[in-house]
């Protein structure tokens, strides 16, 4: 289960620095960037959001144990 998991976190960094080669890292780097002006324009829309994601893992992990 270990090694699969390693397997994906490397395929997915390769394919980010094969993309920040081929379109560059200011056009990869925009979508973070909007990410951060959107928490700070809006707050409260964005810590619903935050504790959706987190009842979302927490509901992942219950599931895994049963």
């Amino acid at each position: 289960m270990m090694a699969a998991r390693l397997w994906f976190i490397g395929s997915l960094l390769v394919a980010l620095g094969i993309a920040a080669r081929l379109i560059g890292w200011d056009t990869l780097l925009w979508i973070p960037r909007a990410f951060m002006d959107f928490i700070y324009e809006d707050p409260a829309t964005s810590g619903i959001i935050t504790l959706g994601i987190l009842l979302m893992a927490v509901a992942q992990l219950i599931r895994r144990r049963d």
